[in-house]
């Protein structure tokens, strides 16, 4: 009787703890209202959404209470919409309105939806308590940290604890040198990989910092590759001009680089003059936009890019095409080299922290919206994208072919209630004129018939299309490629 007696209390303490919080009316009207801030014509329908579960968060800056609450959504497409369109709000910017990963909703086609399509949704919407009740707030949870391996081998060990041990025993106020180590110690870390690559003989597709979008889609291509018998592998770099160079030197089968760069690189200009030249460069496909972005905190005193005179602003790696573009970018405003202290930290995730700890003014890079790490930010009212002003957009489009005109549209980040325009690149797919024509095939079957981007984890994997496959491509295609596109083209 006794224990019967406890599992009744039991079970009645769950209910009570499920029932909390928001009911499902508010739960929907939460989803619609956001629907309709975001889209100035219907596109979905709230067919019919179920609630779930909820459970409670850490509390809100202020100290309020909040609570996420789950649901399961059929939403209707009202009409013909392309969520892989490059000006549209693409898959990973739906998935954080509707609270899902973009893994949670299904049902969006590569080439486009039609009126009546279904999209299935697991998402969620997180509230915060306040005097009137529950309010729907934005939130976007953190990245689950990556498990860490043990190093093999005695030799490697103690060498390995040795930089540990120098590490660790750093005085407190001491960021340069623990800046010098962590930069040394990446470096270390690509070429290790790539004499390792080579040694095994695999096929290098080279992509970025470690955990970016350049890198998951690298990392996925060489997957793919690897199913169809390649031994392939993804390497992680720098970015853009590391690629490059690596293309040239024979280090690398494939690589992911900006359209901006590739071209520099194929023209001989920028850091690209004398034998860095290289003329034989061809591109395989265009993969999606990447918008030039200069976040600042909401409440900082940066509100245009004017009035980054004077201050510091972390513009990327210096081997990467965001610096390069970032140059560019300053300068069609009026801010010469030198009038901007332009730094650099380990990746994009410290570039955000030291903007968070106010170590710097202002974080630029250029990546595909929206960037997770930014829209955390944003959810926290913290952050403001700054628009590029129309005079430097129309100059850096007139001087320079590979910057397009883009819009990042309402809804890309959270709280964002209105377009900012910009500009951007094209990721492109690139390789030597001299690489076989099967390989280059084999790459495209890869990456338009067989890698599922998304499953992969890359946000960005919702707009590589062959509709888009030769947008915004800046240097000639390789031979092999153009006879794909030309054999089995886009669909309509």
């Amino acid at each position: 009787m006794i224990r019967r007696l406890l599992l009744l209390v039991l079970a009645t303490v769950l209910l009570s703890g499920c029932s909390r919080g928001p009911d499902q009316s508010q739960v929907q009207a939460a989803v619609e209202n956001r629907l309709q801030a975001v889209f100035a014509k219907p596109v979905l329908d709230v067919e019919s959404l179920r609630r779930l579960g909820s459970g409670p968060l850490a509390d809100a800056p202020d100290g309020s209470a909040r609570r996420i609450v789950y649901f399961n959504g059929r939403f209707r497409l009202a009409r013909d919409y392309a969520f892989g369109d490059w000006q549209s709000l693409n898959p990973a910017a739906l998935a954080t309105l509707l609270g899902a990963t973009e893994r949670g909703v299904e049902g969006i086609a590569r080439d486009g939806n039609r009126a009546g399509d279904l999209l299935q949704v697991r998402g969620s919407v997180t509230f915060r308590e306040g005097p009137d009740g529950w309010q729907a707030v934005d939130f976007v949870p953190p990245p689950q940290a990556a498990a860490s391996q043990a190093a093999a081998g005695s030799p490697a060990r103690a060498t390995i604890e040795r930089i540990q041990n120098l590490f660790n025993t750093l005085p407190p106020n001491s960021p340069r040198a623990r800046a010098i180590i962590t930069e040394e110690l990446a470096a270390a870390d690509r070429q290790i990989t790539r004499r390792l690559d080579r040694l095994r003989r695999a096929f290098v597709v080279a992509g970025g910092p470690e955990t970016g979008e350049y890198d998951l889609v690298a990392r996925t291509i060489a997957a793919r590759l690897t199913a169809q018998g390649f031994r392939a592998s993804g390497s992680s770099t720098q970015g853009s001009i590391e690629n490059l160079q690596l293309l040239q030197r024979g280090a690398a089968n494939i690589a992911l680089a900006q359209g901006d760069i590739a071209r520099q690189a194929y023209l001989g200009q920028g850091a690209f003059g004398g034998t860095a030249h290289n003329p034989g460069l061809r591109a395989i496909a265009s993969l999606y936009p990447e918008a030039f972005h200069i976040a600042v905190l909401a409440d900082g005193p940066v509100q245009s890019i004017a009035d980054l005179r004077g201050r510091r602003m972390d513009a990327g790696l210096a081997a990467s095409g965001t610096r390069a573009s970032a140059l560019q970018v300053l300068a069609a405003h009026g801010l010469p080299a030198g009038s901007v202290e332009l730094v650099s930290s380990a990746d994009f995730d410290h570039a955000v922290r030291a903007l968070v700890d106010k170590q710097v003014d202002a974080i630029a890079s250029v990546i595909h919206a929206p960037a997770r790490q930014l829209q955390r930010l944003a959810a926290d009212h913290r952050l403001r994208i700054l628009p590029l002003s129309p005079p430097a957009i129309a100059q850096l489009a007139r001087d320079d072919p590979a910057f397009v005109r883009l819009v990042l549209a309402p809804g890309t980040y959270p709280g964002q209630g209105a377009p900012i325009a910009t500009v951007g690149v094209t990721a492109l797919l690139v390789t030597g004129a001299d690489t076989p024509a099967d390989e280059v095939r084999s790459v495209l079957q890869a990456v338009f018939e067989q890698a599922d981007f998304v499953a992969a984890g890359s946000p960005a994997g919702g707009q590589i299309t062959r509709a888009t496959a030769l947008e915004g491509v800046t240097i000639p295609m390789h031979e092999a490629a153009e006879r794909y596109f030309k054999a089995e083209p886009a669909p309509r």
